[in-house]
């Protein structure tokens, strides 16, 4: 499992195809990487938008979590699978 530490530069939230059997919902954020400087785009949540309350939580709780970050600039890690942009894991730095 890969490791990305930096400061939350974006978030971004979405509908797709709203109304549709097919509608999803989509949670991102943009990290800029602390020892190098490069940015980093990972999805929080990437899910049915008719997906069952306990997931609506978690993907409502991730979502204020990256906001905080961002908002005090705050470094995060992501733990993430090295071939994938879906996150499994997201720890804040607290001073």
């Amino acid at each position: 499992m890969a490791e990305t530490i930096g400061k939350i530069t974006n978030i971004k939230v979405g509908d797709f195809l709203p109304g549709s059997p097919n509608a999803f919902d989509v949670g991102a954020i943009t990290i800029r990487e602390t020892s190098t400087g490069t940015s980093w785009m990972f999805y929080i949540w990437n899910s049915k938008s008719n997906e069952v309350a306990f997931k609506r939580v978690l993907q409502s709780q991730r979502l204020a979590l990256c906001r905080e970050a961002a908002f005090r600039g705050l470094t995060v890690h992501v733990f993430h699978d090295t071939d994938s942009q879906l996150l499994t894991e997201i720890t804040v730095d607290i001073p």
